[in-house]
């Protein structure tokens, strides 16, 4: 497919140790059960504390094209190479 990221590309992408890892919960998260983790999920497998530090790093992923997000959608963060057709 023209203009399809795969998940190599991706994982080529500039990214810290840290977005690395959220990124990887995301994507295995998606793998595993076929919706995205929330927050807390996200927090439970990396060990934070702080809900603020994970949202600015999925936040941060959004701004880099790593990942996407539909506005005002629960769990609804995914790998941008990952097509999805309908989030409820």
């Amino acid at each position: 497919m023209a203009g399809q990221i795969t998940f190599k590309q991706t994982m080529e992408k500039p990214m810290t140790e840290r977005q690395r890892e959220i990124f990887l919960v995301i994507d295995e998260w998606w793998k595993r059960f076929g919706f995205g983790p929330s927050i807390d999920d996200i927090m439970s497998q990396t060990g934070d504390k702080g809900r603020g530090n994970v949202v600015r790093v999925m936040n941060r992923l959004v701004e880099l094209g790593i990942c996407k997000r539909t506005p005002r959608r629960a769990r609804s963060i995914r790998p941008s190479y990952l097509r999805v057709n309908k989030i409820i």
